[in-house]
């Protein structure tokens, strides 16, 4: 069954609802799962407190040997293996040049942007009980966006009037130099990775070519009839550069700070005795102290992303083991509610907990005493129930004092 209404599509569909042993034998599964979660969630934490630790005790490493050098012009034999802090301006006698579009630039990096004018297809569920079965009503509707990745009209549930162009004419693309220096020594591909803030490049610096159909507007060049009101299969692109060079037009040459190991004239990665590469560069006068403050910021947020992300498959894994619970009650109105509110707690509570177990274990290894303080504190939840539950008075002794 169908329902069009212009771009907008609603699919009827009826699924068979699985009948009470079909959902014991999913919830089976769903226990195998959640096995596999546990284990996945809890190595993950476990390797996330040992990769921090190690990060941090590299950064400590690297700020208590680090070399600020007093020239930049003179690569000093005495330096020679070791870590090294310079700010200068960075220099590349190379031109990136993007030929179709009349670009030559004296800058470290120039990035093209493509997008085109596409259908995009939106799909959103919505799911009704009818007893025996459960009626799926799926909705599609299409819009017209720009996409930078080629959108496959192929696979939309209404492919007419909706069909995007099978490739795309131009394509995306960062010219990158491969020769640059900060004073006299030069950067390791890692470090000029590490250059990426990115400007806009302006009209009078595109060299547009006469009768080719394009048109500058509003920060993009296009490839269209009317950038102003775009059609399916029309283009856009942005060029945007980092990195002025010396020899650059385009105003004064970019500074960077670069923390690294001095090989000759070469700055490359330092390998630290905790078993972490550094090789830092940050955009303008940043003193060697703050650089590495920065890194551990930069850790410190990765740690915590990670232990979320371990924390919520821990969470999800005693969701699939006790999915056979919910399952066996699911049948009962009020009950059911009210047991899956209270298993989804204590599933919060279990996650938390063997989280916080799981952080202190890893912890002990390089920091005993605040391990073992995380440790207890991952109890903390059982033996506050247990002093409540002692001290509470038993309706016997409530008995006798009122009596």
């Amino acid at each position: 069954m169908h329902n069009n209404y212009g771009n907008s599509h609603t699919r009827v569909t009826y699924r068979r609802n699985a009948s009470f042993c079909e959902r014991i034998q999913n919830s089976l599964v769903a226990f195998v799962v959640g096995l596999g979660l546990l284990v996945a969630s809890s190595g993950l934490l476990y390797w996330n407190e040992g990769r921090a630790v190690q990060t941090a005790k590299s950064l400590d490493e690297g700020l208590s040997v680090v070399i600020p050098l007093k020239s930049t012009d003179v690569a000093f034999e005495s330096n020679n293996g070791k870590l090294v802090y310079l700010t200068a301006t960075l220099h590349t006698d190379k031109i990136m040049s993007d030929p179709d579009y009349g670009i030559n630039l004296h800058v470290v990096k120039l990035k093209r942007s493509v997008e085109m004018y596409q259908w995009v297809e939106q799909e959103s569920k919505r799911e009704y009980d009818e007893g025996g079965q459960t009626r799926v009503e799926t909705s599609y509707s299409y819009s017209e966006e720009w996409r930078s990745e080629l959108v496959s009209s192929s696979s939309f549930h209404s492919l007419l009037g909706h069909e995007n162009p099978g490739s795309m004419q131009v394509t995306s693309k960062v010219f990158t130099a491969d020769s640059v220096q900060v004073g006299n020594f030069h950067l390791s591909k890692n470090l000029i990775d590490k250059i990426k803030q990115y400007k806009p490049l302006g009209q009078e610096l595109i060299n547009i070519p006469p009768n080719s159909g394009l048109e500058f507007y509003n920060g993009y060049l296009y490839q269209s009839n009317n950038p102003r009101r775009p059609q399916v299969g029309d283009i856009r692109i942005q060029f945007e550069y980092t990195g002025i060079s010396g020899k650059s037009s385009l105003g004064d040459p970019d500074t960077v700070s670069v923390v690294a190991k001095q090989v000759g004239l070469q700055l490359t990665r330092y390998e630290t005795d905790a078993g972490d590469d550094l090789e830092l560069l940050y955009h303008g006068e940043m003193s060697a102290k703050k650089m590495f403050e920065e890194e551990h910021n930069q850790n410190i947020m990765m740690t915590w992303g990670i232990r979320f992300a371990g924390w919520l498959l821990m969470f999800v894994g005693f969701g699939c083991l006790t999915s056979i619970i919910t399952t066996l009650v699911d049948w009962l109105p009020i009950v059911g509610e009210l047991v899956a509110m209270g298993v989804g707690a204590m599933n919060a509570a279990l996650s938390i907990s063997l989280s916080i177990t799981i952080i202190a274990i890893g912890w002990i290894r390089y920091r005993p005493m605040l391990g073992f303080g995380l440790l207890a504190l991952s109890f903390l939840p059982f033996i506050l129930s247990k002093i409540r539950s002692r001290g509470r008075p038993s309706t016997n002794y409530q008995r006798d004092v009122y009596s």
